[in-house]
């Protein structure tokens, strides 16, 4: 399992759920927390920092909301780099899913040079009934 403390960032290789244009992809969200990230040239690799190191050598040093989920279609854990206005897009999305449960689906959609993180929220085609206490004769 990943874990968003620096120690365990630091030695994991990540996998990175991208979909294809209009591919929308089922996801679970298992943790989110605010870091650093930075390009290490020397790994080549994206680095997550809680604290800033001072005198290393990184490029593209930013801020960022670390979204931790879990991939149905490649089953797998992975890792989604968030802005400010993407998690609050995101926070919206989830919050309806804690009130009405369903399905969190990620989808990037293409914006200039960048591609721009998108999630929705698809409902439970279930019927949900609150349990009542009583005689499990009477309801018979």
């Amino acid at each position: 399992m990943i874990s968003l403390r620096e120690e365990d960032l630091l030695r994991n290789i990540y996998f990175y759920p991208k979909p294809e244009p209009g591919v929308k992809i089922p996801v679970q969200v298992l943790n989110f927390g605010r870091l650093f990230a930075a390009w290490s040239p020397e790994l080549k690799k994206t680095l997550y920092f809680e604290k800033l190191p001072e005198n290393e050598n990184l490029k593209r040093v930013r801020k960022i909301i670390l979204l931790q989920v879990f991939d149905w279609l490649a089953c797998r854990e992975g890792l989604i780099e968030l802005k400010d206005l993407e998690f609050e897009r995101f926070m919206e999305v989830y919050e309806k899913f804690l009130q009405n449960l369903g399905e969190i689906q990620y989808i990037r959609q293409k914006r200039g040079r960048s591609a721009e993180n998108i999630f929705e929220l698809e409902e439970s085609s279930y019927v949900f009934r609150e349990v009542k206490k009583g005689i499990f004769s009477d309801k018979l």
